[in-house]
C-alpha cells in the first residue's frame, strides 16, 4: 500500500460515518398501558427515549442505528407497562365448511372424436 492511501482511506471513512444520523426519536407507535395515565406515559416517554440513545451510538448505518433505537425504546416501554406493537403473523379465521348438500360442478368431459 503506497503511504498516501492510508490517510485517504481514514478520510473516506469518516467522511461515511458522518453522513449517518443519529435517531432523533421513535418510528414506532406506543400507546398508554390500560392502567397508566398520560402524565404517566409522557414521563416514561421521555425517559425511555434518553434510554434508547445510549445502544444506538454503536451502530454502522442509519436504518441499524434506527432499529437499535426502536428496540431499546420499545422494550423500555413495555417494561414499564405501556403496549406497544406486536410483529408477527395475522391469522384469518379458518375458511367456513361447505354446506353438508353442496355437491361441486364438475364440466362433463370433451368428446373423444374431436380433439385437435
Amino acid at each position: 500500500m503506497k503511504p498516501r492511501t492510508v490517510p485517504l482511506l481514514m478520510a473516506a471513512a469518516v467522511v461515511v460515518a458522518a453522513c449517518t444520523a443519529m435517531p432523533s426519536g421513535p418510528s414506532v407507535m406506543v400507546l398508554p398501558g390500560s392502567t397508566k395515565s398520560f402524565d404517566q406515559f409522557l414521563g416514561d416517554d421521555h425517559d425511555c427515549r434518553q434510554f434508547a440513545l445510549g445502544p444506538s451510538h454503536s451502530s454502522d448505518s442509519g436504518y441499524g442505528a434506527q432499529y437499535q433505537y426502536d428496540t431499546a425504546y420499545i422494550q423500555c416501554m413495555y417494561a414499564r407497562g405501556h403496549r406497544v406493537p406486536v410483529y408477527g403473523l395475522m391469522l384469518a379465521a379458518p375458511p367456513a365448511t361447505p354446506p353438508a348438500n353442496y355437491k361441486p360442478y364438475y364440466p362433463p368431459p370433451a368428446p373423444e372424436g374431436n380433439a385437435p
